[in-house]
Formats: C-alpha cells, structure tokens, sequence
C-alpha cells in the first residue's frame, strides 16, 4: 500500500512560513553586516505570502544571495536550539542538499515567539463556528550559527522520526551540537568536554563531549547566546565570513554555463540586479532554451524584460494567461511583482480587471501591482475595492496598504467616491497606514457627505485628530459627534474581541 499523503493545516504551514521569513530576514541583516549585499534568491523566502487555491510550488534553491561576492546561503530558522533539516530519503528533489554546493553556507537562525491568543466559540441554531486570533511577536534569540553544505555532507547526520500529519511527511536529519545557553567564556577544552563560564553566573560550567563531538572554541574565547561551541559540525568563523566581493559579469557569465540548475538560476537574477547588459546573448540562450528549467527560463525572461528593454507581452503573456499548469501562471505573476516595467504593470493591470481570469491568477496580480510600489499602482489596486469578488477587494485591500504613504494621496480622495465599496477600501487603507495626510482628511470630512472620512479620522492617532474633529463642534456637529462616538466604543473593553456577527 503506498504511504498516505500527509498535509500541512492552514495555521501550521503559516506559521512555519513566518518563523522562516523571520530567520532569514535575521540571517540577511547579519550578513549586511559583514559588509554583503543579501538578496532573496528564491522568491518568497522573505515573506510569508502564499495563495490557498493554488499552491506556489516552492524552488529547492538557497534562500539568500549576496550580489557582491556572489556567496548563496539557506536559511534554516529554528525555534529552538537544533542542528537538523527536512529531508526525503525517496525523493531526491526534496533532499536537505538538493541543488547547493558544497561551498554554498547554511545559516541556522533561532527565533522566539512571544504572542498572544484570543478565542471563543458558540453554538447557535445547530450552527458552531471557533474563533482565534494569534498575534505573535518574534525576535532573534543569540547569535546566527553559519555552516558550509561542505561540512554538513562530511558528517553522516542521525535520522529523526518522520514528521507528524500536520507538519507534512518529510523526515529530520540531525547533527550533534552543544549550543552555549547564555553569554560566557570558554575556562578550558579537552577531548571528553569543554568547561566556561556565563557572564553573571556560576563560576563553572561544563558540556560533556561525545566521541564524535570536538570543541570549536579555544580557552579564552568568549560566545554568544545560542553559538555553537561544540560538536560534529565545525561553523564557519566569523572573521571567514566578510564578504570577499569579485562576483561581477565574467563571474555571473560562468555561473550561467554551470551544469547546476539552481546555479544557472543564481546567475540569470545576479544578471538582472546587477544590470549586466552585456551578458544579455546569454541569457537570451537559457530563456529560449527549451530544454531549460521552467524557472530558470522565468529568470531569465524577467531580465530581458528589465535589462534588455524587452516586451513583457512577448515574454509572460503565453505564460500568465495559456500555460496549462496553474502553477506556472502564478510563477509569472510572482516573477512580474519584480518585472517593475511599464508593460509588466499593464499586463498585470489587465489580467487583474479580467473578470474571466481564475481568482486565483487575479489575486496575484493584485499582490504583484502592489509590488511596483507606485502611485500607479495604488490607483489601480483602489478600483478592485470595487470588484465583486471578496478575495480581490482582500488582496487590493492588503497591497494597498503594505504601499504605505506612496498610494495616500489617491486614498484620501477615494474617500468621497461615488461607490461605497471603494470609499470603505481608502478609509481602511489609510487606517492601516502611517504618515497619512490628517489635514486633508479633515477637510474632506468637514466638506463632504461621505461618512468615510470622518470614520478614518476616528482611527487615525488621536493626539493629532483631536483638534481637528474640535474645530468641526460648530460647522458639522454630525462630524463631531460620529466620531465622539467611535471613540468611545475603541476605548472600550469589548472592542479587543469584537466581531461584526456572532455566526455566519
């Protein structure tokens, strides 16, 4: 009998998203500070977006590169002190070193979640419906621990038990590591164990050494939180880890004609952010190959579009709109979120305002416009607040807010808009953003008949809507009061857990 399929719930997969988004961001601010230059390699691996019809089928490829010295690093977030990775002993794709190098580094992350839970549950009419809400704040627990895939390989790891049906249905391996449980210094090393001290602790302390582990700090050598000081596998110092740079056309050139797919990959995106017009014959080469990986083609496609001044109609339409794989349709939306060129947006712009398109396909455009960080952009995203499919007006709503201040302008004027739809969607962008122009809002509520403006300004910091709504107490005491009125139910207790309806 073949082995049940295993998936992961909603929540669990989410949140396994976040702690790597955050890990990796963690890893990318680390490096940075060594002197690199870190990018996201494969796309997504800083974020946490994800699409529920269709799944984005994530690329084995590491997570972050640096475009100075060309260094790729995987990013292996933990919520605890662990040396350990997914594994497929069936699947090669789905292998922990699938598609790295052995000079390619893992970096190993701790996070930790600080958060909290409301819930409630009712049964009415034969109807139950749960709620919660999780808020969780993370933070970066001690030092980032860095490894080369090299080192990882030389060492047979211990295999773990298989995952849990909701953690999906790869297994672990691990390797031995003593991780330092505070700031301290290391007092002495030997074979069998390695003695220090914490800082503001007892004066000794000691990790006892399996016949397998060796020490990697010397007497003397102070570590941080959650370093590694001993084990099976040896970090890469920190003073190996200063970007060396010398990853400039020739290099990506080579990195392009490598027999490694993910390494082809790497070189078309360092082609594109590095602006390498004269490699263009060459990537020209892999996005017409029809024999090279989808994604790579994608790459390299999106650099023609960027770099070579090509057509985004020529290169993504068949693609986005023809493509019998769904999977691939989202890829070229995902790929055109960073293809900021004027025919990237219209083709965008159009598959969104497409009511034939699957949801699916129009979400991700949505999402993608946003990516263009434009006051184009938001004026677009504004007139899906009035599409008659809820998941478009979530996704505008969502896009046009992580826009920030660049869509304000257009915002507060959609404030008095003739459709109600897009008056709700400005007032609950503008809710969610900072720096919004609160003069202007005032005006239009002193001057409009709109009731949105006046709703925005209930929500927006009160040290500075206060006078403004106290000089309204004589021309629109309607103003006045609306908003003396929402305050006081924001003030209240039941506004941290109210919802609009009891069930559905």
């Amino acid at each position: 009998m073949p082995p049940r399929n295993s998936f992961k719930s909603n929540s669990s997969f989410f949140r396994m998203l976040a702690v790597g988004a955050v890990g990796s961001q963690a890893v990318q601010r680390d490096m940075n500070g060594l002197g690199h230059d870190v990018v996201e390699l494969e796309r997504g691996s800083l974020s946490t977006r994800i699409w529920r019809n269709v799944k984005r089928k994530r690329v084995r490829i590491p997570d972050l590169c640096c475009t100075r010295c060309g260094v790729r690093i995987e990013s292996r977030a933990k919520t605890a002190p662990d040396l350990s990775m997914s594994h497929s002993p069936s699947d090669a794709e789905r292998s922990w070193h699938y598609g790295m190098l052995d000079e390619d580094l893992v970096a190993f992350p701790i996070v930790e979640p600080t958060e909290k839970v409301w819930s409630d549950g009712g049964l009415r009419d034969l109807r139950s419906m749960w709620r919660e809400r999780t808020l969780t704040t993370w933070r970066l627990a001690g030092c980032v621990n860095v490894f080369t895939v090299g080192a990882f390989k030389a060492v047979a790891p211990k295999q773990k038990e298989a995952k849990g049906v909701s953690e999906g249905s790869e297994v672990q391996v691990q390797w031995k590591a003593k991780f330092a449980p505070w700031h301290g210094s290391i007092l002495d090393t030997t074979a069998r164990r390695v003695e220090y001290t914490e800082h503001g602790g007892p004066p000794i302390k000691r990790f006892l050494l399996g016949a397998d582990e060796r020490a990697f700090l010397a007497p003397g050598d102070e570590f941080d939180l959650n370093q590694v000081v001993a084990g099976q596998v040896p970090p890469v110092p920190r003073t190996q880890m200063a970007c060396k740079g010398g990853c400039g056309p020739a290099e990506v050139d080579a990195m392009m004609h490598s027999r490694e797919r993910t390494v082809r990959f790497t070189g078309a995106k360092l082609a594109r952010l590095g602006r390498h017009s004269t490699l263009a014959n060459t990537v020209r080469e892999l996005a017409n190959d029809p024999a090279e990986d989808p994604y790579v083609r994608m790459e390299a496609r999106c650099f023609l579009c960027v770099v070579a001044g090509e057509s985004a109609d020529s290169q993504f339409r068949a693609t986005l709109l023809d493509d019998t794989d769904e999977q691939m349709r989202l890829e070229a939306a995902v790929t055109l979120a960073e293809t900021h060129t004027p025919s990237a947006f219209d083709l965008l712009r159009g598959v969104l305002l497409d009511t034939e398109q699957p949801l699916f396909l129009r979400s991700a455009c949505a999402w993608a416009i946003g990516c263009h960080g434009t006051q184009q952009a938001a004026e677009c995203l504004i007139q899906a607040f009035g599409d008659v499919a809820p998941e478009i007006r979530d996704e505008a709503l969502t896009a046009v807010a992580d826009l920030g201040s660049v869509g304000a302008v257009p915002l507060v004027k959609s404030l008095s808009a003739a459709s109600s739809a897009i008056a709700a969607g400005a007032a609950e962008s503008l809710r969610r953003i900072s720096n919004v122009p609160m003069k202007d809002i005032a005006a239009l509520a002193e001057s409009s008949k709109s009731t949105w403006p006046a709703w925005t300004l209930a929500h927006l910091p009160r040290d500075a809507a206060a006078p403004l709504i106290a000089a309204m107490q004589q021309k629109r005491p309607d103003v006045h009061f609306a908003v003396s009125v929402l305050w006081t139910f924001l003030d209240s207790w039941i506004a941290d857990t109210w919802t609009p309806r009891a069930t559905p």
